[in-house]
């Protein structure tokens, strides 16, 4: 099909309105039903703008890896800043740190305490991919973590159906009318799981949002699942301390000269 029929029809579809359009189910629940378009430009509008002030997170999770590779346990320390700087600290039993990976957005360093071992360099799409085997970013797994689902630029909202569980499924797709990225809503309007798709639906990854508490950081998914097909790795991560945007001290996303063997001073984040 021609650029120009594809533009048009997606723009047709639009034009009859959003509600006319739902979607096959996948993931949590089924789409069931069309929901009303100004419903669902409300959620995604309440999304940004809960976002919008939420610019950074100092953090200490339980990281649970499995995939092709092994599985494995670990303690972490996460500090994100937006756009896409990231301190990603691996902890042993004593919470001595075995690996470290900071980046400013432009530069990165990674540090192996095993055999003291160091490597730097510009940061590049597939260095989340090489280190670890999770195919994003360092700016969509800064924006994952903050519980914000990447905003490509250009994407339209295409669909919105509600989900036998309650919730509402939105579904973006490029100029080209190709979807893009599915969101879908938990009943209380909550983010609840984003997949992202390259043409043909192929899904790259997928993020799940569990354990909301309202008493602390009202809005901020402390479990949080990824999936990773392309690698068949499942990541997920426990957060047991969280501060929002936390003042940050200087040197956080990058590493110091070793000596004696540490990697990094701490970062300040409570036990």
């Amino acid at each position: 099909m021609k650029r120009g029929r594809r533009v048009g029809a997606l723009l047709l579809a639009l034009s009859l309105s959003l509600s006319a359009c739902a979607t096959t189910g996948r993931g949590r629940g089924t789409a069931t039903f069309p929901v009303d378009p100004q419903k669902a430009q409300a959620l995604l509008d309440g999304l940004r703008e809960s976002g919008a002030g939420r610019k950074a997170l100092r953090g200490i999770a339980t990281l649970s890896f499995d995939g092709t590779a092994g599985s494995v346990r670990s303690r972490q320390v996460i500090v994100v800043e937006m756009p896409a700087r990231l301190r990603i600290e691996v902890q042993g039993f004593l919470n001595q740190s075995l690996a470290v990976l900071v980046t400013d957005g432009e530069r990165f360093e990674l540090f192996r305490a095993e055999d003291r071992s160091r490597r730097s360099g510009e940061v590049y799409p597939g260095l989340l991919y090489e280190v670890a085997q999770v195919d994003l970013t360092p700016a969509e797994g800064v924006a994952l973590l903050l519980g914000l689902p990447p905003d490509p630029p250009g994407l339209l909202l295409a669909s919105a159906a509600g989900l036998d569980d309650g919730g509402v499924r939105l579904e973006r797709v490029d100029t080209e009318g190709v979807l893009r990225q599915r969101i879908d809503f938990d009943v209380q309007g909550r983010l609840a799981r984003v997949e992202a798709y390259e043409p043909g639906e192929r899904l790259l990854w997928s993020a799940e949002y569990r354990d909301y508490r309202d008493a602390e950081n009202p809005g901020f998914a402390y479990a949080i699942g990824l999936w990773f097909p392309s690698s068949q790795t499942r990541v997920d991560l426990d957060f047991k301390h969280v501060e929002i945007n936390p003042v940050l001290p200087d040197g956080v996303f990058t590493l110091p000269p070793l000596r004696g063997g540490t990697a990094a001073p701490r970062v300040g984040v409570a036990p």
